[in-house]
């Protein structure tokens, strides 16, 4: 299909790229990330088979900054929900629902974001992970016992991001029903079982077991 004039204004604008990226999550949402391809974003974008590369080395490099805008949106849609949570606790325990919601949004948005080959060779990827952990880690630092905080932050924050993933795995395989009339449900569950996680990550050694 011939590039429409909209497409090209598009493009003369300079808002191709960002334009590509939105195009990439859609494509991904409908098909995945092995039935993406550059060409069939640059058709939808009407514009020419090139033009995405002007902006984009290659392939990955497009996968790559769809997966760091999912991390700019997973991060704004936490902030908005514990804009009003009082409680370290309840703060780190939006985390779940936090996952649950972007998903539901985003269907394949996660995906790319933790695919380890993007990773690997886009280190602006892991710095977008970190800049979220860094934001976590003062209210993991409230939430854990006296003594090795440090190691026990992060391990309550991986804890917590394994929980997360866990829902959001088993929302998208239609576990609980279609994904877009549960969401909030499956939410809600995620945040309450991160609660307990929480709070038993704030037990005193032993008390447990006593």
């Amino acid at each position: 299909m011939a590039p429409t004039p909209k497409g090209r204004a598009t493009y003369h604008h300079g808002d191709l790229a960002a334009a590509l990226v939105q195009t990439t999550l859609e494509i991904i949402d409908e098909v995945g990330v092995r039935g993406f391809s550059v060409a069939e974003a640059a058709r939808r974008t009407c514009v020419s088979p090139g033009a995405p590369y002007r902006h984009f080395a290659d392939r990955d490099a497009l996968l790559a900054a769809a997966a760091l805008e999912i991390s700019r949106r997973l991060r704004a849609i936490y902030l908005e929900t514990a804009a009003d949570v009082g409680s370290a606790q309840e703060r780190l325990a939006t985390v779940a629902g936090t996952f649950v919601r972007t998903a539901a949004r985003y269907r394949g948005g996660l995906d790319i974001l933790f695919a380890p080959g993007l990773r690997a060779t886009h280190p602006e990827l892991r710095d977008s992970t970190r800049e979220f952990v860094d934001l976590l880690l003062p209210s993991a630092f409230e939430v854990v016992a006296p003594g090795d905080a440090a190691v026990t932050a992060v391990a309550l924050l991986d804890a917590l991001h394994a929980l997360a993933r866990g829902y959001v795995a088993q929302l998208l395989e239609g576990k609980f029903g279609d994904p877009d009339d549960v969401v909030e449900e499956v939410a809600t569950r995620a945040t309450r079982a991160a609660r307990a996680l929480v709070a038993g990550y704030g037990l005193p050694s032993g008390a447990a077991d006593g």
